[in-house]
């Protein structure tokens, strides 16, 4: 795996600062909550949707990945 760049808490308050990055093609509420929803083709294995609480990591290579 390539080099770590950052680490991004997603709390579900921070949408502004969220939407701007590059993996996020859409945010959408789900039983109240604001859940995101990544581009499959930027990011490291299947997963594509993060919940609020979720850590989004993105890498040297240009990849995301989502952790719980």
């Amino acid at each position: 795996m390539d080099t770590e760049i950052r680490r991004i808490k997603y709390t579900g308050k921070n949408l502004n600062d969220i939407f701007s990055l590059p993996c996020v093609s859409t945010i959408t509420k789900y039983e109240g909550d604001p859940y995101l929803c990544l581009y499959p083709s930027m990011l490291v294995g299947i997963r594509s949707i993060a919940k609020p609480g979720c850590t989004l990591v993105e890498y040297e290579n240009g990849l995301w990945e989502i952790k719980e």
